[in-house]
């Protein structure tokens, strides 16, 4: 795993490597350490760290975790009213190419004949290849939805506008363009998705995501491209039907089994990373807007018992919700959300709002980057907003939330018909606790709308028993950007790159509509 987060330093040791002797080369040369790397190693390493700090606290939590409201800050309010920090974008850019590196080193050493054969020891290595493919497809789909314009790296297409991950050549890689960058995406997965071989494992040991089992990840390839297809329905409609087909026809997730999950383990040092984040500090809790929603104060759905899993009673002490020792409540009016975006939010006692439930602060939380109820609703939209993949949708949310089957089918049974709204809003209940991509669903499609969320501009009223804790009933949401009527529509560009790849950064900013700013819309943002 690597441990140096420095940009600058990276590079430089790139201007190192491509200048020494070959002399100097064989000096360095340490024979006690193996020369290749075990590829289950790496991929071991890579995909817990992009998982660690894409749901950390702060590249998640302080961000996209908020912004969708699942979860509200209880101290600082800053980055609840988009004042977020410049750390949290950097660490999601630089770190997001950091492990890229990783997932290329695999693909380089599965495809050299003088390194695939010992590679072989741990895995198919058509099937490694196209599990880091996969993974890379997941990386920089997730990055380019944030910024826009990245330089991107393609294992199988030699397009000039695809230069990053290439030290050797492009020390100052361009931008590419995020129209490309989509349809590359598509065809990598496609590829991927054809590449592996379901009859041979994908790595013997080191995956912490399917533990080697190649038709769940050629599941996830063509879930993936569902997915992608997906965001272009409204610009490129064409596509779109083509890779859904096509994705649909080879076989994607059908049940939870099929979940793509990253695993964590029981010890604090190798722990999920909300389970970290939790470790002395207790800054978050679940937001008042996604509460009301579940509580059928909002919406049209009525009560809704995910509640009791997804959040604790607001009487619990938050030790109690770590060492899953509280006893668990059916009585909604036991659970409040912290007030969204409240300035004094730090004035409210632990004991008026609710925490995440203890499945969530667990050291063995499975952070999912792809479940099977996002395939139904996916499922549904491409199918003209079907009823019956509306309701498989809610039915496997609540089944991973281990929700009792008679409440199953009672929720089920009185749900609203199958439209735009209803599928989509109960999407972003199912996506809770994958907010990167709740936030690329909110941009495209403007679900749950503003009879949910809780936008600038608009009031609240406090609850009985937080108004009793502030001379404050209601308060107003007050952005901290000013303009700011709605969520950001992208991150700024880590200020870092201006001295780093400042020409090229220079040109990406150029084709944003309001420049590097919350305000620049993505090509697929038409809604």
């Amino acid at each position: 795993m690597k441990k140096i987060n420095n940009t600058i330093w990276m590079l430089f040791l790139g201007l190192i490597l491509t200048s020494c002797g070959e002399d100097i080369a064989d000096v360095n040369k340490n024979p006690n350490s193996p020369e290749v790397v075990p590829t289950n190693t790496i991929f071991n390493s890579a995909t817990k760290e992009f998982t660690d700090f894409s749901r950390s606290s702060f590249n998640n939590g302080r961000l996209v975790l908020n912004w969708m409201e699942y979860w509200g800050q209880n101290s600082y309010a800053d980055e609840d009213r988009y004042l977020y920090r410049e750390a949290s974008a950097e660490g999601l850019y630089t770190n997001t190419y950091l492990v890229a590196t990783d997932l290329k080193q695999i693909i380089d050493i599965n495809t050299d004949p003088e390194t695939a054969g010992s590679a072989s020891a741990v895995g198919a290595n058509e099937n490694q290849i196209a599990a880091s493919r996969i993974m890379l497809a997941y990386m920089f789909h997730q990055l380019t939805n944030t910024f826009g314009d990245v330089p991107y790296y393609s294992y199988g297409t030699e397009d000039p506008d695809f230069q990053a991950l290439q030290v050797d050549e492009f020390l100052s890689p361009v931008f590419a363009p995020q129209e490309k960058i989509y349809a590359d995406l598509l065809k990598e997965l496609r590829e991927s998705a054809d590449m592996i071989n379901t009859s041979e494992p994908v790595f013997t040991s080191g995956d912490n995501i399917f533990n080697g089992d190649p038709v769940k990840w050629k599941k996830f390839a063509n879930s993936l491209i569902l997915r992608i297809a997906t965001n272009l329905s409204e610009v490129d409609q064409s596509t779109y039907e083509s890779a859904a087909s096509a994705a649909i026809a080879d076989g994607v997730m059908t049940s939870n089994a099929d979940n793509a999950v990253q695993s964590y383990e029981t010890s604090d040092a190798t722990a999920s990373p909300w389970w970290s984040a939790f470790i002395g500090r207790t800054d978050f809790a679940v937001a008042a807007p996604f509460v009301n929603l579940l509580k059928g104060d909002t919406g049209n759905y009525g009560p809704d018992p995910r509640l009791f899993e997804m959040a604790a009673p607001i009487s619990v002490d938050i030790e109690d919700i770590k060492d899953n020792s509280y006893e668990r409540s059916e009585d909604y009016s036991d659970y409040e959300g912290v007030p969204y975006a409240f300035q004094n939010a730090n004035d409210l006692p632990f004991t008026v709002y609710s925490f995440p439930s203890s499945k969530i602060l667990s050291p063995d939380y499975g952070e999912v980057l792809m479940e099977y109820a996002e395939v139904e609703f996916l499922l549904s939209e491409y199918n003209d907003w079907s009823q019956d993949n509306y309701e498989n949708g809610v039915r496997a949310s609540m089944e991973k939330w281990g929700v009792d089957a008679a409440d199953i089918d009672a929720f089920v049974a009185s749900l609203p018909a199958a439209t735009e709204e209803t599928v989509l809003t109960q999407k972003y209940v199912a996506l809770y606790m994958q907010a990167h991509q709740s936030y690329a669903e909110y941009r495209r499609t403007g679900y749950p709308d503003t009879s949910i969320l809780f936008l600038p501009g608009e009031s609240y009223t406090l609850p009985a028993v937080q108004a009793a804790e502030t001379d404050d009933d209601t308060y107003v949401f007050e952005a901290g950007v000013e303009g700011a009527t709605d969520l950001p529509a992208r991150l700024r560009y880590p200020v870092i790159l201006q001295t780093l790849n400042g020409d090229n950064r220079a040109n990406a900013v150029s084709e944003l509509d309001n420049g590097d700013t919350i305000f620049s819309t993505l090509f697929w943002d038409v809604n």
